[in-house]
């Protein structure tokens, strides 16, 4: 993960290598769900204390990107099988593998549990996925990977352990959220830290389809509850500048708000949340900026879609969106200063031509031989039709300020 810290950080880095507790690079360890101060690990420095500036750079950016649902059945697994028995995805990422690399924070929505060849790959309506796709995900830039979803539960507690082993083994330096195996995991909130500009980023989901949370691992999901919002939103403000939530909710193939998504967007406004982007409708939702009475802003990306699935012949679930925001700090307080939504393509082509593409980059030529039908203007189209006046067509992008 590419990391652009402060003489300070790197300080602090040194002094945990060699004390033995280096914890995972944009890491911040909370206390308990109880606590409303730090834990006495070391950190970079005190998480409601003041923020020292460089006269000579007084501000701070940090690009945040995510892309939605990672969504792996069975046709999108086979596309990675090799000759000789082993898996490789890296083709699933390529075509945002730049945007990724370049921002500071790159997030996803792994909608399937990685659970592992081991304990046998399955599609819909009970998944379980390779691994090799997160080994992808890591390649493509990505380092966060937010794993509250309806399909969280879908191998019970043993695929659940799989999954979170995985990432603690192979790829420790990746802030796996929304998931945890352990009261303490799940009491920790993920704070990213750029030269002392702190970003929280939490996560929830409204369902596991109802499968039940295992006895043994009481911890496993964050679950969208509006005592915990509420009580973890309070926390994140006091460790971090801005707070980005990205909630599993709404209603699957439809693209405008539903009553729960309603709730809770004006819930977050309401206690100060900067950032919100969702996933699970499976379709490209509105993006809305709301405004509480005493002017607060919360951007709100009411679903990003599918980022890569095999989900039905049509654009709406092919169509899905990659959010980019820039978050400023400066003397005066941290913002958002932009953001923007760039519409994907999901390609269904067989083996490595398996791919997403930004809508700007997929060419009628590409369309025409997508297996799945899907004509690049119905895709501008329903961009259109979902985002509204502020999508434009020709760049294929909907971009404002705060």
């Amino acid at each position: 993960m590419r990391t652009r810290r402060g003489f300070a950080a790197f300080l602090l880095a040194l002094m945990l290598a060699l004390t033995g507790c280096l914890a995972p690079a944009g890491t911040y360890v909370a206390g308990s769900a109880s606590d409303t101060t730090a834990s006495s690990t070391p950190t970079v420095n005190d998480a409601a204390g003041p923020t020292v500036y460089d006269a000579e750079d007084p501000t701070i950016t940090i690009e945040l990107v995510m892309v939605g649902d990672v969504l792996v059945h069975e046709g999108v697994w086979t596309s990675g099988e090799l000759p000789d028995g082993t898996y490789d995805y890296g083709h699933l990422f390529a075509q945002v593998a730049p945007d990724a690399q370049a921002a500071d924070l790159a997030l996803l929505n792994q909608e399937t549990v990685l659970g592992g060849r081991d304990l046998g790959l399955s599609g819909y309506p009970m998944f379980n996925s390779p691994q090799e796709i997160g080994d992808a995900e890591v390649d493509a830039g990505f380092n966060v990977i937010c794993s509250a979803t309806n399909h969280t539960l879908d191998k019970g507690a043993e695929g659940l352990a799989r999954d979170l082993a995985y990432w603690r083994d192979r790829h420790p330096e990746v802030a796996v959220i929304g998931a945890a195996d352990s009261r303490e995991t799940y009491d920790d909130i993920y704070v990213y830290e750029k030269d002392g500009f702190r970003v929280a980023v939490l996560n929830y989901t409204f369902s596991t389809n109802g499968i039940p949370i295992p006895v043994d691992n009481p911890w496993a999901v964050h679950m969208l509850d509006e005592d915990a919002v509420r009580a973890d939103v309070a926390r994140a403000q006091g460790m971090a500048d801005l707070v980005v939530v990205c909630p599993h909710w709404g209603t699957e193939y439809q693209a405008a708000p539903d009553a729960l998504q309603t709730r809770y967007a004006d819930l977050f406004c309401e206690l100060g949340v900067d950032i919100v982007i969702g996933t699970h409708p499976h379709c490209l939702g509105p993006v809305e900026v709301k405004t509480r009475d005493d002017g607060h802003k919360t951007l709100v990306y009411y679903s990003l879609g599918n980022f890569v699935s095999t989900q039905g012949q049509h654009e709406l679930t092919a169509v899905g969106g990659m959010a980019r925001v820039v978050m400023a700090k400066d003397g005066d307080g941290a913002q958002v200063e932009r953001y923007e939504l760039l519409p994907t393509v999901t390609h269904m082509e067989r083996g490595e031509a398996f791919t997403t593409y930004k809508l700007a980059d997929y060419t009628d030529e590409l369309a025409a031989v997508n297996p799945a039908g899907i004509g690049r203007q119905a895709c501008e189209d329903l961009c259109t039709q979902v985002l509204g006046d502020a999508y434009d067509e020709k760049a294929s992008v909907l971009a404002g300020t705060l």
